[in-house]
């Protein structure tokens, strides 16, 4: 009787232990700069083959949609380009674009990086503008803010300069 419990007991423990590791894998992913990432392209040490985070901005190319043929069927790939400074990647993603996806946007790849500024993406995240728009609103807010008490305090105006 008590050995059931103990295979019981063995049994939830290993599954628990499964899934906490296999989520804490795929919940990792180094998130990398694009600069970093082609700055390492000569390396040894390079990203080539791994699964990774990029994080940059949507180019201002047109994004190209092709039809391609899979086991599954007919498929939409997207390639666009993801910059950060002078440094560009090429991305290629068969899934929907999110709705807030633009040039110049911010935007994060996860993916695995298969060339020297080439990815093949499996998730595209962007940042709703709007919560840009509220950011820049609560920034300008603070400035304004500070630059009136700095008005009503010449001290402050002071220790400023």
């Amino acid at each position: 009787m008590q050995s059931r419990y103990f295979v019981g007991s063995l049994l939830i423990a290993g599954a628990l232990g499964f899934l906490v590791t296999s989520s804490m894998r795929t919940g990792s992913l180094k998130s990398i700069p694009v600069a970093q990432l082609r700055a390492a392209d000569k390396k040894p040490d390079n990203f080539i083959g791994q699964r990774l985070r990029m994080v940059g901005f949507v180019g201002s190319e047109k994004v190209v949609k092709v039809p391609r043929q899979t086991e599954q069927g007919v498929v939409s790939e997207h390639s666009f380009s993801v910059i950060e400074g002078k440094s560009t990647v090429q991305v290629s993603y068969t899934d929907a674009l999110p709705d807030t996806f633009r040039a110049g946007g911010p935007v994060q790849v996860d993916g695995i990086y298969v060339a020297p500024g080439v990815m093949k993406a499996d998730h595209v995240l962007t940042k709703c503008p709007s919560k840009y728009e509220a950011e820049e609103k609560a920034k300008l807010k603070n400035l304004k803010k500070g630059d009136e008490k700095t008005a009503r305090n010449p001290e402050t105006k002071a220790l400023n300069s």
